[in-house]
């Protein structure tokens, strides 16, 4: 490997000029985006549930952002006669800006929006009101992580900021949102020298949910912004995740609301507060599956549970023990709860993502009665793709899920070629229903599949996929391709390409290595393909995270001689043939940009067919944007028709 580490050592400006040398550069310009003209009109606007309304949200022609106020979901164009609001903000100071999240009050007339610099990875969050023919911006938080939450009416923002004092450190503070009191009113909550705080709302304003620790050992926490002197309270249980609590109204109170999963089965529990802490518990539902998320309401929650592939949607009343509660909503890919939430509201929304279609938002009352209009729920059914969950067994025998998506038009089963996404790391997995070109990798006639590995999902599937158990993760990948190559569920691999991005294209790279034979294609993107030269040099903003996950090298052997016996890079002894894509974003901070390149040149060196993609001013995750939205599936189109007439010659 010592003929490519020079690479290691190029400064910023070497490193483009040889992927200048060496690549194709991208369209990076946002402003030749494509609108995406393959959406119905109707689908571009959203509603949010508030207090006493629903806020629609619309694009107009220029881009702007427009919000209506509407009585009843069922009615989405019928306003309550007040005049529309804009909710987007062009001031010349947001140049080069993009907004990576909002969070809206319970009036839907204040908002805070978080900005971002994908180049600099750089964020800033704006406080607006609205106004009449723009919004009237508040205050501005410059240095801020994109966990923000609006507290009290509007009245109070809980952030992440780093801790100025302590490299790599992070602190969680709440203050006033008035700007003549913001700075004497903000309070440190938390703080932590290896980072790892995050903030979520939670629906009742009053609270919202705070992390603590690496991912690993990631704990969440509760905070009441009304007490006198906030702080910490911890949950019982000590959840791992913050979709699996949250704090509902009964009687006007405030309730906890718990999550429990185990052995195939899931429970609801509710806790008194008394003064933000918690007091006397109690059960309102169970049922079989795994409950991945709650968001709660006045008198009641909402659970989303998967089963066998599928999830439902559940409305439970929290006052007491509901048994035999049917479901409001089954999808065969995921739903999500995650929108805008705030208690008292006027109902609540869940998105679907499912089967090639574009993502569809169902709208609730409180009662959980369905507020869509009918004509849209039918044209949405008429579009969905076959889907499965299927279980293989790895080389130790160790189960593993695989959820599988394949054209409408095959029938029962399908033969040909096969996309396989992969990630599997850092305790998560591929949901495919949200990657929004699934629709294209359909139409164009393949199946996509994602296993799912050790190293991602719950805690004990992570981690035995982590440091040095890193090995598994590789095993169980080439057991997924094995699968899908004999055609021992739904498809059968005419033709297999692998695909990842990040830690993904770690295990991507890793199968030109340990089946070189059965892969036809690789996309690697901003992969982290060589993370014992990262971990060593601590080159990247997430030093501690990916220590967490990859192991210490330079403090323990075991973890060193993993990382050296399936570091991607370094265990290229031939090339296998298998045409290459790797993406390189040049500004990248989370991976550093030079592990591709020194990839593609090792792999090019041993004769290995690759190309080359580079974003100059691209970050890990927003790269590309003038691109248009079918290169990929482009190219690799084009790299199997490459192969097949290689072949045949």
């Amino acid at each position: 490997m010592s003929e490519y580490g020079w690479v290691d050592d190029l400064d910023a400006d070497a490193l483009v000029a040889e992927l200048r040398r060496h690549g194709v550069e991208l369209d990076g310009d946002p402003s030749h985006a494509d609108p995406g003209a393959d959406l119905d009109p109707e689908d571009l606007y959203q509603l949010i549930p508030l207090g006493r309304t629903w806020l629609r949200l619309d694009p107009d022609s220029a881009g702007r952002i427009w919000g209506s106020f509407i009585p009843d979901a069922a009615h989405p164009a019928v306003t309550d006669g007040r005049p529309p609001m804009r909710l987007d903000d062009d001031a010349a100071d947001l140049d080069g800006w993009m907004t990576a999240r909002a969070d809206i009050d319970g009036s839907g007339r204040r908002w805070v929006s978080v900005m971002r610099r994908p180049e600099r990875e750089a964020y800033v969050a704006l406080l607006y009101d609205a106004g009449p023919e723009r919004p009237s911006r508040l205050l501005t938080v410059p240095g801020v992580y994109p966990d923000i939450t609006l507290l009290d009416d509007g009245d109070r923002l809980a952030f992440v900021e780093p801790d100025r004092e302590v490299r790599g450190g992070q602190r969680a503070v709440v203050a006033r949102t008035d700007a003549a009191e913001y700075e004497s009113s903000r309070t440190v909550i938390s703080s932590s020298p290896t980072g790892g705080i995050g903030i979520r709302p939670c629906s009742v304003r009053r609270f919202f949910k705070l992390s603590r620790g690496v991912r690993s050992q990631r704990v969440w926490d509760l905070v009441d912004v009304r007490t006198p002197t906030p702080r910490p309270v911890p949950v019982p249980g000590a959840p791992g995740e913050p979709h699996l609590f949250d704090v509902a109204l009964l009687h006007g109170a405030p309730v906890l609301i718990q999550i429990l999963n185990g052995d195939g089965a899931w429970t609801l529990q509710a806790t008194e507060l008394v003064d933000g802490e918690p007091r006397h518990s109690w059960v309102c539902a169970t049922g079989v599956g795994r409950a991945r998320e709650v968001t709660s309401g006045t008198e009641y929650a909402v659970v989303r549970v998967s089963r066998d592939g599928e999830e439902t949607l559940h409305r439970i009343g929290i006052a007491g023990f509901s048994s035999g509660v049917e479901p409001l909503l089954r999808a065969p890919g995921l739903l999500d709860l995650s929108a805008n939430q705030v208690t008292p509201s006027i109902g609540f929304a869940a998105l679907e993502m499912s089967g090639g279609i574009p993502p569809f938002e169902w709208y609730f009352d409180n009662a959980g009665a369905v507020r869509n209009d009918p004509a849209r729920v039918e044209r949405r059914a008429a579009g969905l793709a076959r889907a499965a969950r299927e279980t293989f067994h790895s080389d130790d025998g160790y189960p593993v899920d695989l959820d599988v998506r394949w054209p409408a038009r095959a029938g029962e089963a399908f033969t040909g070629p096969v996309l396989l996404m992969v990630y599997g790391a850092y305790g998560l997995d591929l949901d495919l229903d949200s990657d929004p070109d699934l629709s294209r990798w359909l139409d164009a006639g393949f199946a996509v599949a994602t296993p799912h590995v050790r190293g991602g999902g719950p805690e004990r599937r992570h981690l035995a996929g982590t440091r040095a158990n890193r090995d598994r993760s590789l095993a169980d990948t080439v057991a997924a391709i094995g699968h899908l190559r004999r055609g021992d569920g739904a498809l059968t691999a005419s033709e297999l390409v692998v695909l990842g991005a990040s830690a993904g294209g770690f295990l991507a790279a890793t199968t030109l290595n340990t089946c070189p034979g059965d892969v036809d294609a690789c996309v690697i993107v901003n992969g982290f393909v060589d993370p014992l030269t990262s971990l060593l040099r601590e080159d990247t903003t997430t030093r501690a995270s990916d220590q967490d996950e990859w192991g210490d090298p330079r403090g323990n052997p075991n973890d060193l001689a993993t990382l050296r016996a399936i570091s991607p890079v370094d265990n290229l002894a031939a090339a296998s043939g298998a045409e290459a894509l790797v993406v390189v974003a040049a500004c990248d901070v989370r991976v550093n940009p030079r592990q591709g390149l020194k990839w593609f040149l090792r792999y090019r060196g041993l004769g290995g067919p690759a190309t080359l993609w580079y974003d100059p001013q691209g970050a890990h995750d927003c790269w590309g944007a003038g691109m248009s939205r079918s290169a990929l599936v482009d190219w690799v189109t084009a790299a199997l028709a490459r192969r097949r007439r290689d072949r045949a010659a």
